[in-house]
């Protein structure tokens, strides 16, 4: 095999080394991604609830405040009602008083369904609290482990980036740039073996005569249909008979 295969199939190496480690990478940093939006959405839908319970917290407040008020008036009506003595200020007075009645049964009504509105918002509040501090425990528990995985993995990225560079000197550059082109196109593979006279990237049929140049490995080949270079080893034809 000449040497420039023998470097492509390195660079191919390298690079399916690199796509493994971004993987994990990729991986965790999406997970812990999704971790946060989840956290964030959690908080947003928490303090949407925390609103609510204000509002109906104000509206129960001012809701006491006005039965009180009812209150006051039913016992003013009563005091007054004592010193009619006409019957047609009676009657008008025994009317308010009916009213007076009947807007204090109302707000009582109103005031007990708001606080049943303030006791399940207080439950969904406490709920979403516990929620959100398991996820924000679960957060910081990835953080903690994913973090210095996730350094370890760009600091061996780099790494094997730095051996691929060293590769590529020994590869006329433009074998290097047709390399790449092929790289990016063909979902990071641009090298693959010729196992009986077929492609393994596309599975194309070689031409007899090309089938037989690849397997002598003096030349540099790439497949006429997927533009991969092609290489021929023992190895992987044995391999793909098993």
């Amino acid at each position: 095999m000449n040497k420039t295969t023998e470097g492509l199939i390195e660079l191919q190496r390298i690079d399916d080394e690199i796509r493994s480690v971004k993987k994990e990478r990729d991986e965790l940093t999406v997970n812990l991604s999704s971790l946060h939006k989840i956290m964030a959405q959690m908080g947003v839908e928490l303090t949407d609830k925390r609103g609510k319970l204000a509002e109906v917290t104000s509206f129960h407040t001012d809701k006491k405040l006005e039965l009180q008020a009812d209150n006051d008036r039913i016992q003013q009506a009563k005091s007054k009602l004592l010193a009619v003595s006409r019957t047609k200020e009676y009657q008008a007075m025994t009317k308010e008083l009916d009213n007076l009645r009947k807007k204090h049964g109302e707000d009582e009504a109103e005031l007990t369904r708001l606080q049943a509105a303030i006791d399940d918002y207080r439950a969904s509040v406490s709920g979403a609290e516990g929620r959100l501090a398991e996820v924000q425990a679960e957060v910081e528990r990835e953080q903690s482990t994913s973090a210095g995985r996730i350094a370890e993995l760009d600091k061996l990225i780099a790494g094997v980036a730095e051996k691929k560079a060293v590769v590529k000197v020994n590869i006329p550059k433009e074998y290097v740039v047709k390399y790449e082109r092929v790289l990016e196109r063909r979902d990071g593979v641009a090298v693959v073996p010729c196992v009986q006279g077929r492609c393994t990237g596309c599975r194309m049929a070689l031409p007899p005569q090309v089938w037989v140049k690849v397997q002598l490995g003096k030349e540099i080949f790439q497949c006429s249909s997927c533009q991969r270079f092609l290489y021929y080893t023992v190895q992987a034809s044995q391999a793909s008979m098993t």
